[in-house]
C-alpha cells in the first residue's frame, strides 16, 4: 500500500460502509506535512495519530471504563483489570517510602488529564501478561489516540523495549527522538541527558542513557558482553546478536566504538550492568 492518501477520511469510511469492511486491511494515520497538506496512510511519521487500528491478533475487548490511574504508563480499569502500557516507561511516582523521580507527578497528571472521563480500548501484546499479573497492551481512546503517543509526545515518557512486544517500537522511538530534540517534558531536565558510562555505578536502579566506548566483546554460553572502558557492562544474549547485526550494530562491529546504550541500570558483582534487548537500546555509534 503507498504511504500516503489523498481521499477525504469520510470517504475511506464510507468505502468501510459500502463493503461491509474497513477500507484498508491495515492501521490508518493521519498527519499534516510541512506545507500544511493533511495525508493519510498506513506508513506515518513519528508524530502521526492513529484514525482506525487494523486488525490484531489478541484484543481486550471493546471500551471499558478506567477506575485509577496510579502513575504515568498504568491504568486501573473498572472491571479490575491493571494495564500496563506497552513501549513506554514514565518516571516513578512516590511509592512505598521512595521519593518520586524527576518528571513522575507529572507524567501522572497529564495521563489522568488526557484520559479523564473517557473509556479505552485494549489491544493486547503477544506477550500478555507481566511478571506482577498485569494486562500488556497498547490503550486506546475512541477518538483513537494511542495513549503512548501521546506520553511521547509531550516528553511525560520515554520509548523501551520488551521483545515480543515490539511490533510498534520503531514509531515509538521516533516520536520520542521528536519530543527530545524539543526538549519537551522530561527531555529538558539534566537527569535524562545523556551520561559519561564512568558515572553508570552511581545511576543503578534507573534508567539511564550512557555514552562510552566498547573495549571488549566477550561471548558466553547465554549471554555476549560488551565490557566498556568505563567498567559498564551491557550485555544480550547469544541469539539476539543475529538481530543486532542486521541492524548493523553486531556485538564485533562495536569494538571500539563510542556508543551511547539506553536502559536499566543495575549492579552485579559490583559492576554496573544494563541488557541489551533490542538495537534500538544503542541509540548512536562513532
Amino acid at each position: 500500500m503507498c504511504g500516503f492518501l489523498r481521499a477525504p477520511l469520510g470517504a475511506l469510511f464510507l468505502l468501510g460502509v459500502l463493503t461491509g469492511a474497513p477500507a484498508v486491511a491495515g492501521d490508518i494515520y493521519r498527519w499534516s506535512d510541512e506545507s500544511g497538506a493533511v495525508h493519510f496512510g498506513d506508513r506515518p511519521p513519528g508524530d502521526a495519530d492513529l484514525l482506525q487500528a487494523g486488525p490484531r491478533s489478541a484484543s481486550g475487548g471493546g471500551f471499558r471504563a478506567i477506575e485509577w490511574i496510579p502513575d504515568g504508563d498504568t491504568i486501573h480499569l473498572a472491571d479490575g483489570t491493571k494495564v500496563r502500557v506497552i513501549g513506554i516507561n514514565a518516571p516513578e511516582v512516590a511509592h512505598r517510602g521512595e521519593p518520586a523521580e524527576p518528571g513522575g507527578p507529572e507524567a501522572q497528571r497529564f495521563l489522568r488529564a488526557l484520559l479523564d472521563g473517557k473509556e479505552v480500548r485494549l489491544e493486547v501484546g503477544p506477550e500478555a501478561t507481566d511478571k506482577y499479573g498485569r494486562t500488556l497492551a497498547h490503550v486506546l481512546t475512541r477518538d483513537g489516540t494511542d495513549v503512548a503517543v501521546r506520553l511521547l509526545q509531550a516528553g511525560r515518557a520515554f520509548a523501551t523495549v520488551h521483545p515480543p512486544n515490539i511490533t510498534r517500537a520503531e514509531h515509538f522511538f521516533a516520536v520520542e527522538r521528536r519530543a527530545r530534540r524539543a526538549g519537551r517534558g522530561i527531555w529538558a531536565l539534566s537527569h535524562y541527558a545523556v551520561k559519561p558510562a564512568a558515572e553508570a555505578e552511581d545511576l543503578r536502579n534507573s534508567f539511564r542513557r550512557l555514552r562510552g566506548r566498547v573495549a571488549t566483546v566477550t561471548p558466553k554460553r547465554k549471554y555476549t558482553y560488551l565490557g566498556f572502558a568505563s567498567g559498564l557492562q551491557a550485555y544480550l544474549l547469544r541469539d539476539r546478536a543475529a538481530a543486532f547485526r542486521a541492524a548493523g550494530k553486531g556485538p564485533q562491529a562495536l569494538l571500539g566504538r563510542t556508543v551511547v546504550v539506553r536502559g536499566w541500570v543495575h549492579t552485579r558483582d559490583g559492576r554496573p550492568r544494563l541488557r541489551l534487548r533490542h538495537p534500538l537500546q544503542i541509540e548512536s555509534v562513532q
